[in-house]
């Protein structure tokens, strides 16, 4: 499961950069993009010890995370609206790999995510689990990440991961995609963005799989999603 979502956005981008690669003037000239990186990472803030803006980045998987370091958010006032803790899908060229392990880099452009940590509601019964199109799914170390698209509406949603409190010490515990529209029109579809953060339950010994349930159109017959924990 986890490589089919890694597999569905590495697919994406690699179509864009390939629709990219064919795009060319009159003169047979390519416009050189660089080599650039997408990842949903975590804003620090600004660090005045490291010399710039700090986010984390949680590789796929449990592998250790990486912080990026902005030189260039000094003089610059890219991630002023974002506050500590933010999740951003981050655009952003590697410039340097530092002694410290961290990477200085040069960010492009960010999309903030809607993001939340894991919650519990009494009954899972008067849960409203409205449509998403499913793009991507994919776990960063105690992140779930989600790339879809909703149907825009003109007033505000709920969003939020929820758990079922009766499978919470099973060896899967199940948790479900709240999505509430709230009755409202719905019009045309925009891309969404979600980071979760389920380490109340990933980090339980009973825990081996967090097994995510949702309401997709883009593959109807797939109804959840298991993450498992690697076996050492």
């Amino acid at each position: 499961m986890k490589g089919r979502g890694i597999y569905i956005l590495l697919t994406v981008i690699a179509a864009t950069m390939a629709v990219l690669a064919v795009s060319c003037n009159d003169d047979d000239e390519y416009y050189q993009y660089g080599d650039f990186r997408f990842d949903m990472v975590t804003y620090v803030g600004h660090d005045e010890a490291m010399g710039g803006d700090a986010y984390i980045n949680y590789p796929t998987g449990d592998i250790q995370p990486v912080t990026l370091i902005d030189p260039q958010s000094a003089v610059s006032s890219s991630s002023a609206s974002l506050k500590s803790g933010s999740r951003v899908l981050l655009n952003y060229i590697i410039d340097s790999h530092n002694g410290d392990g961290s990477l200085s880099v040069t960010p492009r452009g960010y999309t903030r995510a809607i993001s939340d940590t894991l919650r519990y509601i009494p009954s899972l019964s008067s849960m409203a689990m409205d449509s998403i199109s499913l793009n991507s799914i994919w776990r960063t170390s105690q992140y779930i990440n989600i790339y879809c698209r909703v149907k825009y509406t003109y007033t505000a949603r709920q969003m939020a991961l929820v758990a079922d409190y009766g499978t919470l010490h099973d060896d899967t515990v199940h948790c479900y995609l709240m999505h509430n529209m709230m009755g409202v029109p719905a019009y045309f579809w925009r891309r969404c963005y979600m980071s979760f953060d389920i380490s109340s339950v990933w980090n339980l010994q009973s825990c081996n799989t967090v097994r995510l349930h949702l309401n997709d159109v883009a593959y109807p017959e797939r109804k959840y999603y298991d993450f498992t924990k690697t076996q050492n």
